[in-house]
């Protein structure tokens, strides 16, 4: 009898030398959706998209559900009207799966027969043009002739409006040197071609999708609606792999064996895929996380990387790198995970821009050039020549995710074949096509081959991960226990990510085991919250699904339950040194106010917030129970409209928010005098001077190189950072505190008592650099130094009731003479549109109080890096959009913080003394 899959997956778990934890890492764009209003007709009815969603997930099973998502599969089977392009017919379809997706900006598209419908700017709409072709809603022009369902009555009837007329198309006839149009009747007895009169830019917080196998579209007010197929995602890859094993577990499949599974769409858990897969004659277990690609949801990205090893880096043949994957990469090599590349959407290549093999394999080098650049740029010395790609050793892949082919150059030499083979499958019918690619080019394979042969296992792995991602005493017990991946050793669990049961309520914690052995009912400890709490399960995934299980030994990405904690919590069996804090790319800078329209449901918005905060710690929560009064943080517009829009759908609570308000920050920009603080018994003084942080010590903080925290003793780490920075070593081994980009220096000497005060010396810095002195705003870039003290040799005199306010006194007066200044955040954005629209990209970000920075024009396509004030872009998509007729659009590459311009200073800190009601005194 055959092993069942459940069973492999288990057997290979305890032994780390085949396992291999991975994420693939891409800008995913999940567009192709429609406002939940849209009409939808299906043979029983119309209904709006929202209704269809919310029908399926009812009665249906969620499928998939993550912070850019959620995927239902109906219960019973319903069916949708969708065009056949091959016959030009409209058919009856089963919907397959049901999409409600995080919105954005829109497009609202107008026919002249009076249809009209809003989408995201990546919908693809069916348009004649001497024959189909596909465009993407930002790429429409008027005139442009959209393609409609003429035997769904119901439209032309509400608008009144003849089909005749639209039953002609456009063909393009050339008449000399000019080329003119003609129109003749229509060979497509079910389609009309309708011009489009007008294009306007929206915004929906919420959007729909639904699947329909085959043709992937359906009918929406009247036109023809493509829809997401996760064939034609970025992340198809992982989905194929996670397809082939979540086939059919309950009969104990083992292994992809059937070639007519490739045609499966796959449902893939955003958290965890695990799947089997044999090379060199041994089986391997590969745990996958998938990542989302959109900047607002970074944080997910950097919590995914704690757990893994090894990324998969998907770039596209024919955009190259793109600066969210340059964010992405960032990521990755500071927690020391190693990178393969994938060349995606080759098929673009070939049939679009029709390039010979070799201007293709021209583009590839440049591409794997590009790409080790990036590589150079970003990692550690010690790693910038080793983690580069090679295509001959076949850590480079290239294929086509949607058509679900891949080579390598090992892979090539194995199976006898070229790319010239590649270029054929196109002059081949369909079938034909698969059957080739399935035997001689899968996709599956040929990523799994490379991610096994190139990414490191965990015990591997965890000898130079750990040094980064523990700051520990390597050479301890402990220590020892993490380095070598030990599962007879002292538990290490690191929580990445938290799902929260919607039935139960009860947190699923997944993330990855570093040492040890996890066994339910274990009496654990979270080193962060400091509290003991037991566990109950412990699961392991087999395919897509959460399989239960006893034990589970190290170096395995996994999940438990019966833990209430937050991504990053260290879970050990007693009190430990706790892995580094996540760092995120970007820190929020975005603020609502939040409060619930109903005071009864005061305490339920609360506990909602505190959930909120555990699934996702990039927002940051600021609760006052006593007034009501709630913030929410995060890294922008979109990020907290998806945070409030899911309070409200899936959790209940309904809420109102006020306008963002724009988190700033405040420095010094000068060296002070010493300052004194008094205890307020007068027995104890305390001097203190500040001065600007230098720019290299602050970027190494930021970097993670430079661990914050209280600095032990025994740290010699820092010390040692520093001294490379060049610091004097005396001085670096003088540093005590390093909190939110600022440090505190203990230059005393001989002090009796300082130890006994020094704790409270670090809370009252801590205190100051939270709340500033201009006007209670975080902050950063300051060095403060403790100068030397005089204490009370009685300890009942230096309490904490005496040196906090020493403390405070003391480091404020100091601050106030550095010359205090607000700084306000700013975002590096690219800026993309038609180049025809360069003069009202260029006005735009000079009256948003922007600096452009860059401007090139790539073949029609204008492309634009600019500086912009936070403060200045609220509603920016909206502005972009207007200003380029709905074709902009724009996304993050960096993010800083610079001095408010002298001229509005005073201004800006009177705004937010009286948003926070600070009086003069405070």
């Amino acid at each position: 009898m055959a092993e069942r899959m459940a069973d492999k997956v288990a057997r290979i778990t305890k032994d780390p030398r085949y396992i291999r934890n991975i994420c693939t890492s891409a800008h995913i764009h999940h567009g192709k959706c429609i406002a939940g209003g849209s009409r939808v007709i299906l043979p029983e009815g119309i209904f709006t998209a929202k209704e269809i969603y919310e029908r399926i997930a009812q009665e249906g099973q969620i499928i998939e559900e993550n912070d850019s998502h959620i995927v239902y599969a109906p219960k019973k089977t319903i069916y949708s009207y969708s065009l056949n392009k091959e016959t030009g017919k409209i058919e009856q379809k089963p919907i397959q799966y049901a999409w409600k997706l995080q919105g954005g900006s829109t497009i609202k598209v107008s026919l002249r027969n009076g249809f009209e419908i809003s989408t995201t700017p990546e919908h693809k709409y069916i348009v004649q043009k001497d024959g189909f072709e596909e465009i993407e809603a930002k790429d429409l022009k008027i005139d442009d002739h959209i393609a409609c369902a003429t035997n769904i009555l119901y439209f032309w009837e509400e608008k009144n409006v003849a089909i005749e007329p639209y039953q002609y198309i456009p063909v393009s006839i050339k008449n000399g040197s000019q080329i003119g149009v003609q129109y003749t009747k229509s060979p497509y007895q079910d389609l009309a071609f309708v011009e489009i009169t007008k294009i306007e830019s929206g915004y929906e917080d919420i959007v729909y999708d639904l699947t329909i196998p085959d043709n992937h579209n359906f009918i929406a007010e009247g036109m023809v609606i493509h829809n997401t197929a996760f064939t034609d995602n970025l992340l198809a890859a992982s989905g194929h792999m996670a397809s082939k094993n979540a086939g059919d577990l309950e009969e104990g499949m083992t292994t992809w064996q059937h070639a007519d599974e490739q045609e499966r769409l796959m449902t893939v858990d955003a958290a965890n895929v695990s799947m089997v897969h044999e090379f060199g004659g041994n089986e391997f277990l590969i745990n996958l996380i998938d990542t989302p690609g959109h900047i607002d949801f970074g944080g997910n990205v950097t919590r995914a990387m704690r757990a893994i090893d090894g990324t998969v880096v998907l770039i596209c043949a024919v955009e190259g790198i793109m600066p969210q994957t340059e964010t992405v990469v960032k990521q990755a090599l500071r927690e020391r995970v190693k990178p393969v590349l994938f060349i995606n959407k080759v098929d673009r290549l070939v049939k679009e821009l029709q390039l010979s093999p070799e201007k293709i394999q021209e583009r590839f080098i440049k591409l794997i050039n590009d790409f080790n650049q990036l590589v150079e740029n970003i990692a550690e010395p010690e790693y910038k020549e080793i983690w580069k790609v090679n295509i001959k050793d076949g850590s480079v892949a290239f294929g086509s995710a949607r058509e679900n082919w891949a080579l390598s150059f090992p892979y090539m030499q194995k199976k006898n074949i070229s790319f010239k083979d590649i270029l054929r499958i196109y002059e081949m019918d369909e079938e034909k096509r698969k059957a080739w690619v399935w035997d001689n080019a899968s996709l599956h394979e040929v990523i799994l081959d490379m991610v096994i042969k190139h990414h490191p296992n965990p015990i591997v792995a965890q000898k130079y991960r750990i040094p980064r991602i523990w700051k520990g005493e390597l050479e301890s017990e402990f220590g020892q226990d993490l380095v070598n991946c030990n599962p007879n050793g002292k538990l290490a669990f690191v929580i990445t990510r938290i799902v929260i049961d919607p039935k139960s309520g009860k947190d699923i914690s997944a993330g990855r085991l570093f040492s040890g052995t996890l066994k339910p009912g274990t009496q654990i400890y979270l080193n962060n919250a400091k509290e003991t709490q037991r566990i109950q399960n412990l699961y392991i995934y087999n395919g897509i699904k959460p399989e239960l299980l006893d034990f589970i030994p190290a170096g395995n990405v996994c999940a438990i339950s019966g833990i209430v904690g937050y991504a990053g919590e260290t879970i050990t069996l007693e009190a430990e040194q706790p892995f580094e804090a996540l760092k995120y790319i970007f820190e929020p800078v975005i603020t609502k106010a939040i409060e619930v329209k109903k005071m009864a449901d005061l305490p339920k918005l609360v506990e909602v917030l505190r959930k909120v905060g555990r699934e996702d710690p990039s927002i940051k929560i600021e609760i006052n129970e006593e007034t009501g009064e709630n913030l929410i943080s995060g890294m922008g517009e979109l990020h907290l409209e998806i945070v409030e829009n899911r309070i409200v759908t899936e959790k209940g609570v309904e809420v109102k928010t006020s306008q963002p308000i724009v988190v700033y920050r405040e420095s010094i920009q000068k060296k002070s005098a010493e300052f004194e603080g008094k205890s307020p018994n007068k027995h104890n003084k305390l001097y203190f001077v500040v001065e600007p942080l230098e720019d290299e010590i602050y970027q190494s903080i930021k970097s993670g190189e430079i661990s914050e925290g209280r600095v032990r003793k025994k740290d010699t780490i820092i010390a040692e950072k520093l001294i490379q920075l060049g610091v004097e070593t005396k001085e670096a081994k003088s540093y005590v505190d390093v909190f939110n980009g600022n440090v505190l220096i203990d230059n005393t000497r001989g002090i009796v008592y300082i130890n006994e005060i020094m704790g409270l010396v670090m809370d009252g810095f801590e205190d100051v650099m939270k709340r500033g002195t201009l006007a209670g705003e975080p902050g950063m870039k300051m060095k403060i130094r403790l100068m030397d003290c005089s204490l009370h040799e009685d300890a009942i005199h230096r309490g904490p009731s005496q040196m906090l306010p020493a403390v405070r006194e003391g480091m404020r007066l100091a601050i106030a003479d550095a010359k205090p200044v607000i700084l306000e955040p700013l975002q590096v954005m690219q800026i993309e549109a038609p180049v025809e629209f360069m003069g009202e990209v260029s006005k735009l970000v000079q009256n948003k109080r922007g600096q452009l920075l860059s401007m090139d024009q790539e073949g029609v396509n204008l492309v634009v890096k600019a500086i912009l004030p936070v403060a200045e872009m609220i509603g920016w998509a909206s502005d972009l959009r207007s200003g380029t007729a709905g074709r902009g659009s724009s996304f993050i590459v960096d993010q800083k913080f610079d001095k408010v311009p002298e001229s509005i200073q005073p201004k800006v800190i009177q705004q937010i003394r009286k948003r926070k009601g600070l009086a003069d005194n405070q």
